[in-house]
């Protein structure tokens, strides 16, 4: 400290792991938002969306195709944010990432928080998708006369999306991290993305629906023979109708909580996946918190669905 000026010299600011973490975090999310894939994969999701609810319009047969298809809708955003991490992730197998001065876990926790910028586009798009069917008024479920042509997504379903960008991230980053080619991470993420989303229907037996990926809702539960009077059933049941593959009437079970729950069992299989992102104690964090995550998410919603 000068005695004339009463200047005060100023100690340099320490460098913490926090801002490791968060420097290649704003680089990420600028260049993840750059990238060509993310302004095609946007509007295909949306034109995907319309088609869903042209096709659905067109089948008379089901009315609850509208309100079923609707998870499915965000497919092609969900493959390209995992296919654009993966790519992320794949350049530190580079000889300059590996022998960067910064270690491996603290850059890939700056990566995926700049990846965090992509779940909040799909949030943007989910917020779009509740203002369309609050616009119409609600979507048409149900055989009569347990039928509404109000139906509306809750919001554990609609926070499915969000979840599902999660799990993407934590794919795209395994599949980066541990395949040494691209082309083989790619194939690899197409492949294990696309039956869960485009054969959903595989997974729609209550028996199985909390293994699923995509939960599509409603549930159909067996309730009464084809020969029972419905009017005899509960009034605040939606229904669906015997017909070509069911010869019962069965409860189409639409439950907030069952997609909460379902929602924190991808967060565990989004742990489980970075797992094998990260190294020592993380690994074994993301383990433990994964499959605690996972098991109270499948145990709870067995327990929701009824029987």
């Amino acid at each position: 400290m000068s005695p004339k000026t009463g200047s005060r010299l100023v100690a340099p600011r320490t460098t913490t792991q926090r801002d490791v973490v968060r420097a290649p975090a704003g680089t990420e999310a600028r260049r993840l938002l750059r990238r060509p894939l993310l302004p095609i994969s946007i509007p295909a999701s949306a034109l995907l969306g319309a088609e869903v609810l042209r096709s659905s319009n067109l089948d008379g047969d089901w009315n609850g195709a509208e309100y079923s298809s609707g998870p499915v809708v965000m497919f092609p955003l969900i493959l390209t944010i995992a296919l654009m991490v993966a790519e992320a992730f794949h350049r530190e197998r580079h000889p300059v990432g590996i022998e960067a001065p910064t270690e491996s876990s603290t850059r890939a926790a700056g990566s995926l928080l700049g990846a965090l910028v992509l779940v909040a586009i799909v949030g943007l798009m989910t917020v779009g998708v509740a203002g369309y069917v609050a616009g119409v008024g609600g979507l048409d479920l149900g055989d009569e006369p347990g039928r509404t042509l109000h139906a509306r997504f809750s919001v554990g379903e609609l926070l499915q999306h969000v979840a599902l960008a999660v799990l993407a991230i934590a794919t795209g980053a395994a599949a980066g991290r541990r395949f040494a080619s691209r082309v083989t991470a790619g194939l690899v993420l197409f492949a294990g993305w696309f039956p869960p989303m485009f054969v959903y229907w595989m997974f729609r037996a209550p028996a199985i629906v909390p293994f699923s990926i995509v939960q599509v809702q409603p549930v159909n539960v067996r309730v009464a023979h084809e020969n029972t009077d419905p009017l005899t059933l509960p009034a605040e049941w939606l229904l669906s109708s015997p017909g070509e593959f069911r010869d019962y009437w069965g409860r189409q079970f639409v439950s907030s909580a069952l997609a909460g729950w379902h929602d924190l069992w991808l967060l565990g299989l989004a742990c489980l996946f970075l797992s094998l992102v990260f190294t020592g104690r993380w690994r074994r964090r993301l383990l433990a918190v994964g499959a605690v995550l996972a098991v109270a998410g499948i145990s709870a919603q067995y327990a929701v669905i009824p029987r």
